[in-house]
């Protein structure tokens, strides 16, 4: 990495590291500092964590799962208010769907599995400089065996605005059952379903109820974590 252009991208982007184990997270600092990375703290507890965002204000955090628990509602509460947002960065280390989920829920920039090589941390903390999102070829062999396919930042905000309802209504479409057959087991009228369709149709930005079914099966396995 002898590029001064990419060595001064590293030195532009600030990095806070949260992890919950000391000596891990000072050895992750040691090497993206020898690396150019501008590392400006360190956390191994989520108070800290939000701490240090607020007074450090980095431009990314890396956080480890294991760190932020259940509280990814707050933690994502106190980003939204810190007066300079930076771009977060997780390391998954969980392997079941449910814990997926929810880390796809947060919508971060960057995902990162935990039997990741450091290239890949590397890699991630230069593409979200100018890239939406970044998924590693881990994180993304992970949500292919969970059954979950990768879907784009404007999919998932598509998504999070249906209702439940709505949701119910475009997985039926996609297990191939007819209008009167979805109405018939949500125990709502046929006009009532008609509507829906309508509102997913305005909602997801496609053309027709023919284009339901398309739609829905692409993202299919990700509607199931919703």
């Amino acid at each position: 990495m002898k590029n001064p252009e990419m060595r001064l991208r590293k030195m532009d982007s600030s990095v806070l590291i949260a992890k919950e184990e000391p000596f891990s997270c000072e050895v992750l600092s040691k090497l993206l500092e020898s690396e150019g990375f501008d590392v400006v703290g360190r956390a191994n507890e989520l108070d800290e964590l939000i701490q240090k965002i607020h007074t450090k204000k980095p431009k990314c955090v890396i956080v480890e799962a294991n760190l932020i628990g259940k509280e990814t509602s707050h933690l994502l509460k106190q980003i939204a208010e810190a007066s300079s947002r930076p771009k977060m960065v997780l390391f998954f280390n969980a392997s079941n769907s449910r814990e997926l989920s929810k880390a796809l829920d947060a919508n971060f920039n960057g995902y990162l599995y935990s039997e990741d090589k450091l290239e890949e941390l590397y890699k991630c903390l230069l593409y979200i400089q100018t890239q939406t999102k970044y998924y590693s070829d881990g994180f993304k062999d992970l949500m292919k065996k969970m059954g979950v396919n990768e879907v784009d930042s404007e999919t998932h905000r598509k998504l999070k605005s249906l209702t439940k309802r709505e949701r119910q209504i475009l997985y039926l479409v996609t297990e191939g059952l007819t209008g009167y057959e979805i109405a018939d087991s949500l125990s709502i009228s046929y006009r009532t379903l008609a509507n829906h369709k309508q509102n997913l149709i305005q909602k997801l930005g496609i053309e027709s109820n023919r284009h339901l079914l398309k739609f829905g099966l692409q993202i299919k396995s990700y509607l199931n974590t919703l």
